[in-house]
């Protein structure tokens, strides 16, 4: 639910996973090839997750039908959406206890995007939380309050804790992507 700290687990079903995806892949859908992408791929939202996500009663169970705040979007890869899609949504992380539950559901994300170039979506979600972290920290660094207090509250730590996570299991998450 849109900006709730406590998540319904209906959020994180298999069901929710499979429509986040192809609501992903339809707004992708909807930018190829216009000004808006410019020379790239598509426009990406660049943050998407469960609290920036609106769901709905449908057919009795919550699913996702928009997301919200799009500060964030710019031109670039398909592959960014859904790399942040899988960190974000799956919590990849040392809270994970189940690396084979969180590899299939990171498949289950890249069959239903449809996504072709999912050798890269480990190393892309890497890439991701290094730019989180380091971003925090260098804005941190520039005075801007919001990333101090980030920083303060131990979000850099968190990140940093879990790339070390996906790093250390890359290879079995790769494997089910294959």
């Amino acid at each position: 639910m849109a900006w709730e700290q406590r998540q319904p687990a209906a959020v994180s079903s298999d069901e929710s996973l499979v429509a986040v995806a192809r609501l992903v892949r339809e707004f992708h859908d909807l930018t190829v090839g216009t000004a808006l992408a410019g020379e790239h791929e598509v426009v990406c939202h660049n943050d998407l997750s469960p609290k920036n996500t609106v769901y709905r009663l449908v057919s009795g169970a919550l699913r996702p039908v928009a997301f919200i705040d799009w500060d964030l979007a710019a031109p670039g890869a398909r592959i960014h959406d859904v790399a942040h899609v899988c960190w974000q949504y799956l919590g990849l992380g040392p809270a994970v206890v189940d690396v084979g539950e969180a590899a299939r559901r990171m498949r289950l994300i890249a069959d239903s995007y449809e996504l072709s170039e999912r050798q890269r979506l480990v190393s892309t979600v890497l890439w991701w939380q290094d730019r989180c972290w380091r971003g925090i920290e260098a804005e941190a660094d520039a005075g801007d309050g919001a990333m101090v207090r980030l920083r303060d509250a131990g979000v850099v730590r968190e990140v940093q804790r879990a790339y070390q996570w996906v790093s250390d299991h890359q290879g079995a998450l790769e494997r089910a992507l294959q």
